[in-house]
């Protein structure tokens, strides 16, 4: 079976959980069934796989949700002349059709439209591209043969919103364990000191050696970062002995998380920025604890890395996470109250060589539920059935 993928967000330079998906699904894949031919569209030649034997890769330097994407993609897709066509994103071209599998990870913008970039623009732009995002992914929906998507939660929430698309879902999960060691994590950090009562970013190796919590993602305003800094102001006061270290990109969400801990003057507070794979697994096997107050989410991969390092766990009490996560070994809170990030903090410092004594059979468990080699195997049997 010959299979294109659009792997243009994979890389060490697209540090979102779509361009993790992409190469641990494609690493994953190749181990499988090495047999087919993966018809890899990339940015670039000198991607993580392009000396595998059952890799070509065609170059597509085009960035994904504009109108080069829409123009020039749809030729690029019918030259790889493929028996399956994976879009892992619904950025669909709007012209493609034929034996088209997609990715749903989330329909967060569905939800919650001002949570990503476009929330950045001028009403008018934020229109126009909100009602691009619907058209597209309807598209993306109706023209897919199959729909893969991480978690039932989000099977649920695509079928609630198209109904006719339920019989071409297909619930692949993800992976806890990471195939692809050399993928950078989160890039590189700068390199600034942090002064008491100031925030500032800086590298791993200028951080100061207290106890401290982590967090690890993006700053959207659904990742509820600015609900983490609402808690911190009572945590920092009630654990003097412990600073809050945030780990992710310096973009503009990022940027407005950091002034707002500014002007709140919070105290240890350290703003990280990117760091590579080593230095985030070195932080998750230091930290005290990883906190997620994320709103929403449509797998939640930081938590499972967090946990797989020996790092307990409190988060936010959403469906998705209880889904991945389970009910035992982690402390949940209330979405979007500070309050109860507080108290669960608390609880966890109570309990946490308990924690810590089952953090490894917790580990263990959900690395039994969650396989990329199950969800390469998912996705694999789902192109067998529309290519022949």
């Amino acid at each position: 079976m010959r299979i294109a993928i659009d792997a243009r967000m994979m890389g060490a330079e697209n540090t979102r959980g779509i361009g993790r998906y992409i190469e641990e699904l494609l690493h994953a894949m190749i181990l499988v069934r090495p047999e087919h031919q993966y018809v890899v569209i990339a940015r670039r030649h000198d991607h993580a796989f392009a000396s595998h034997p059952s890799v070509k890769t065609i170059v597509a330097d085009i960035p994904w949700y504009g109108c080069a994407e829409q123009f020039k993609m749809p030729a690029i897709l019918r030259s790889a002349r493929a028996d399956v066509i994976h879009i892992p994103h619904w950025n669909v071209p709007l012209t493609i059709r034929g034996p088209l599998i997609v990715t749903i990870h989330d329909l967060l913008l569905r939800h919650e439209p001002m949570s990503a970039k476009i929330s950045t623009r001028n009403p008018v732009t934020r229109a126009v591209k909100r009602l691009g995002y619907r058209m597209t992914l309807a598209h993306a929906i109706n023209a897919a043969r199959r729909i893969l998507v991480p978690t039932h939660c989000v099977a649920e929430d695509v079928t609630q919103f198209y109904p006719g698309s339920a019989k071409k879902i297909v619930v692949t999960g993800e992976g806890m364990e990471k195939g692809v060691k050399s993928r950078p994590a989160c890039g590189t950090g700068s390199r600034q000191m942090l002064e008491k009562s100031k925030v500032h970013s800086q590298s791993i190796d200028r951080l100061p050696s207290t106890p401290f919590f982590l967090y690890v993602g993006s700053a959207y305003p659904h990742k509820g970062l600015f609900d983490l800094l609402a808690a911190w102001e009572k945590i920092a006061v009630a654990h003097p002995d412990f600073s809050l270290f945030i780990v992710g990109e310096m973009d503009v969400f990022m940027r407005r998380v950091k002034q707002e801990a500014e002007s709140k003057k919070c105290s240890r507070v350290a703003f990280v920025g990117r760091v590579s794979e080593n230095e985030l697994e070195d932080l998750y096997s230091r930290a005290t604890a990883f906190v997620f107050p994320s709103h929403a989410e449509g797998f939640g991969l930081p938590p499972l890395e967090a946990i797989s390092a020996g790092c307990p766990v409190v988060c936010a009490d959403i469906p998705v996470l209880r889904e991945v996560l389970g009910n035992d070994g982690v402390l949940f809170f209330r979405a979007g109250d500070p309050d109860d990030i507080l108290r669960a903090v608390t609880e966890l410092l109570h309990t946490l060589p308990d924690l810590r004594n089952q953090i490894q059979e917790l580990a263990a468990r959900l690395r039994k539920r969650w396989s990329w080699k199950r969800a390469a195997e998912q996705t694999l049997a789902a192109y067998r059935e529309i290519s022949f």
